[in-house]
C-alpha cells in the first residue's frame, strides 16, 4: 500500500495537477464544465485555490508520497466555507464553465444543502482522487485507510459525496453507506451522499 503523508504548500503544484487529472472525467465535473479542454486547462487552477485557500488552512490535506493521489478533508464543524472566501473561485469557474456557470453554482448549493442535514460533528471528504495513469495501485485505499482509522480512534463519523459507482465501491469497502441517490439540476448525473459511523477495532 502506498505511503501517505500530510501535504504542505511545497506540494501545491504537484497536488493541484494530480487532482485536476483525477477529476477530468468525473461525472459531476463534466456536467459543470462540459468542455473537456476547459476542464483540463482550468482544473489545476481550481484545485490550487481549493487546496491553498480552503483545505491546507484546515490542516487535513493528505497525499501519497509519489504525489499521484490526494485527499482533501475538513475537520469536524469546519467544513462550511464563508461566502466571501468563495469569491476568488468565481473568475476561474467562469472561464471554465462559461454559460454553464449557473448550473455549477446550483450543484454546489445543492451539495451544501444536503450536507447540512448531517448535524452531528464529522470529518468531511470533499475530494479524493488518483492520477488516471496510477489507478489500481492502492493509492485511494491507502488514503482512505489512513483517515478512517483516525475517525475510529476519535469516535468520529465521516461524510462524503460519491459521484460515480467506481469510487462508491471503494467507499463501501471502507465502511461508508449510501444515504440516498440524488441528481444534479436539470437532469444531471446521479450522486450519492455517504456516511460512515466510527467502528470499534
Amino acid at each position: 500500500m502506498a505511503d501517505v503523508r500530510k501535504a504542505t504548500t511545497a506540494d501545491l503544484r504537484t497536488l493541484s495537477n494530480t487532482m485536476s487529472r483525477a477529476f477530468q472525467e468525473d461525472p459531476a465535473f463534466a456536467w459543470a464544465v462540459p468542455n473537456a479542454e476547459r476542464r483540463a486547462r482550468y482544473g489545476p487552477r481550481y484545485f490550487e485555490l481549493e487546496i491553498a485557500r480552503t483545505y491546507l488552512p484546515k490542516g487535513e490535506v493528505y497525499m501519497t508520497e509519489d504525489g499521484m493521489a490526494g485527499a482533501l478533508w475538513a475537520p469536524p464543524n469546519k467544513w462550511q466555507t464563508p461566502v466571501l472566501a468563495s469569491l476568488p473561485f468565481l473568475p476561474v469557474m467562469l472561464r471554465a464553465c462559461t454559460t454553464n456557470l449557473p448550473v455549477a453554482l446550483k450543484m454546489l448549493a445543492s451539495m451544501e444543502t444536503r450536507h447540512k442535514l448531517q448535524t452531528e460533528p464529522h470529518y468531511y471528504l470533499p475530494y479524493i482522487g488518483t492520477d488516471p495513469d496510477h489507478r489500481g495501485k492502492g493509492h485511494g485505499a491507502a488514503l482512505l485507510t489512513d483517515m478512517v482509522r483516525r475517525c475510529d480512534a476519535e469516535g468520529m463519523p465521516a461524510y462524503l459525496e460519491s459521484t460515480g459507482t467506481r469510487n462508491q465501491a471503494l467507499y463501501l469497502r471502507h465502511g461508508f453507506r449510501v444515504l440516498e441517490e440524488l441528481h444534479w439540476p436539470k437532469g444531471g448525473p446521479p450522486w450519492w451522499p455517504m456516511w460512515r459511523e466510527p467502528q470499534a477495532s
